[in-house]
């Protein structure tokens, strides 16, 4: 599972337009993963720059910098997107998101209010768990890499990730989960771009429910989502946002983006 965010931790000093936290894990079997999805990001970079060094990084194509300005061109754009949405639709991952609400969890918890980061984590580990045990029984196992944020920053989640592992909820086994790894994005994993890419779109439409958000229909599909006869929506499975008790427009928002059999 390859992990990214969208948003700050901060609760000090809140971002009034961006008040959330995001985080998101996308979820690869490993022979996919190697075989299709690393040989097909590297795909898309060489078409658009000749060279596989490119780094994909959401912020930066969103506002056209760096080696994304060619993106000023619409035409161009017009198409990196489409190749961008088509390559995301063609690979095989499970997408699962938490989505932090900082000024209701501060509200609600005060001094209490546990660090987002952190609180995210402990949420998309329990999915996780549950994911591999759906899809290969007890025996399958599988590891974390996060995008490295600095030496304390990490050290810091490195501890809160094994207190979690060592102490986790009393119903939910995670020694399935082997292990958590930092890289920096300049090690240009494909995982974590697409992580990247992916976590945007969903605080995006988190956010800003009611408007349209293409690049999340795409991703729809991948989010996790409860079985069809419980539903099949993704809040509280794939999605989850917290706390929610009083944001019912999100659960008919749920409501109205259920899955099709």
């Amino acid at each position: 599972m390859f992990v990214d965010e969208s948003g700050d931790h901060n609760l000090r000093n809140i971002d009034r337009s961006f008040p959330i936290f995001c985080l998101v894990g996308c979820v690869f079997e490993r022979g996919h993963y190697k075989n299709v999805v690393r040989p097909m990001v590297e795909a898309l970079k060489v078409h658009f720059w000749g060279t596989a060094d490119v780094i994909l990084h959401s912020r930066e194509i969103r506002k056209h910098q760096g080696a994304f300005s060619l993106l000023g061109d619409p035409v161009r754009r017009t198409e990196f997107y489409a190749a961008v949405n088509d390559l995301l639709r063609g690979l095989e991952f499970t997408i699962l998101a938490v989505v932090i609400l900082k000024e209701d969890h501060l509200l609600q918890y005060g001094s209490q209010a546990r660090h987002p980061y952190h609180l995210a984590l402990s949420f998309v580990l329990e999915r996780y768990a549950l994911v591999m045990q759906r899809c290969g029984g007890r025996e399958s196992t599988g590891y974390i890499l996060a995008e490295s944020r600095g030496l304390e920053e990490d050290s810091r989640l490195k501890a809160e990730y094994q207190q979690l592992v060592r102490q986790g909820p009393p119903d939910q086994d995670l020694r399935s989960i082997t292990g958590l790894w930092m890289e920096k994005k300049q090690a240009n994993i494909a995982g974590l771009q697409i992580a990247d890419l992916v976590a945007y779109p969903i605080a995006a439409k988190v956010l800003r429910p009611d408007a349209e958000q293409r690049a999340f229909d795409v991703l729809y599909e991948k989010i996790d989502a409860a079985p069809l006869h419980k539903g099949g929506s993704i809040l509280g499975y794939g999605l989850k946002i917290f706390p929610q008790a009083s944001f019912d427009h999100y659960l008919l928002w749920g409501a109205q983006t259920k899955r099709e059999p």
